[in-house]
């Protein structure tokens, strides 16, 4: 055997005694990489109370990342943990003036309320590994309820009166205005009360959630932790701080802690404007689609009329 081969024997075997393998341990090995099934929490020393967690990532309209920042700056909120994973993809985030790790968990000062965000793609065959290590921090840490926070693609701009749609893990009615129906006869009510409404907002009442968001509310199932999703449509590519304002109040609404009742002014005032901005563009494109309509109609009068001028 070449000293080379000889080497790399003896660092593979180092590494195997460094972790020793356990019988649910999941290798996945190409060349000489190998990804080991590891995600672990590193928390910063924080007293919680029995918290709710508040989830949001990026999706349609990024009205899940929105909330939770704006959530994260109006409640003041302080990073108390990172999720380190091999399955997330490597990268920091950088704002506000500092690097930060892109998957972290914020608290507020009472310790009653924290916020999960995640601004990395986490690779799809490790997903469980990730989300569940989440779940089992939340259950570790007593929290009694978790919320995703998310939007649905839609290609054209919501009417500014939409509701999200509100659905729970057990069942219990949130917001009898927006839970799917489960019966018939809520079904029949809920289409007779959107025929008048200037939009109807009409859900399913099966639905299929997948992504983060969809696996996080997955794994709460499977661990037995409570768990609600809200859910608002939203312009596909787009920002949407109306969605987001609207999520967040929501929110206040089916939950009884007093510190999220937060003032979404500032989120309504940029939707408001977003809006604007949106129609005028459209309006535009319209009279441009029209002009050479127009333009062709006059062109073909005036060949009919045997008369040719530019």
């Amino acid at each position: 055997m070449s000293p080379s081969k000889t080497h790399e024997k003896a660092v593979h075997s180092e590494m195997m005694s460094a972790y020793p393998l356990h019988s649910k341990d999941k290798l996945v090995t190409e060349g000489k990489t190998t990804v080991r099934s590891i995600a672990k929490v590193i928390q910063k020393k924080k007293r919680l109370d029995s918290p709710i967690l508040i989830a949001g990532f990026p999706g349609p309209g990024l009205v899940g990342s929105i909330s939770t920042s704006y959530i994260i700056n109006r409640l003041h909120m302080e990073q108390i943990a990172c999720v380190e994973s091999e399955f997330i993809v490597p990268g920091v985030i950088y704002a506000e003036g500092k690097l930060r790790h892109p998957f972290r968990l914020y608290s507020n000062e009472e310790g009653k309320v924290c916020v999960l965000v995640c601004e990395a793609p986490i690779m799809i065959e490790g997903m469980h590994s990730v989300l569940d290590t989440v779940t089992k921090w939340a259950l570790n840490n007593k929290v009694k309820q978790v919320m995703v926070l998310d939007g649905i693609a839609v290609e054209s701009i919501p009417n500014s009166n939409r509701t999200p749609m509100i659905m729970s893990s057990n069942g219990e009615v949130a917001d009898e205005a927006s839970l799917i129906p489960d019966t018939d006869e809520e079904a029949h009510n809920k289409e007779a009360q959107a025929e008048h409404n200037s939009e109807q907002n009409v859900y399913p009442t099966t639905a299929f959630i997948g992504g983060l968001a969809g696996g996080l509310l997955s794994s709460c199932l499977s661990n037995g932790l409570a768990s609600k999703a809200l859910f608002i449509s939203s312009t596909r590519g787009m920002p949407d701080p109306e969605g987001a304002a609207i999520l967040l109040e929501s929110l206040d609404k089916i939950t009884d802690d007093k510190s999220l009742e937060i003032d979404t002014k500032q989120l309504r005032r940029q939707g408001a404007a977003l809006r604007i901005r949106l129609e005028k563009i459209i309006q535009s494109l319209r009279g441009q689609q029209q002009q050479p309509e127009e333009k062709g109609v006059q062109d073909a009068d005036r060949i009919r009329d045997g008369v040719m001028y530019g």
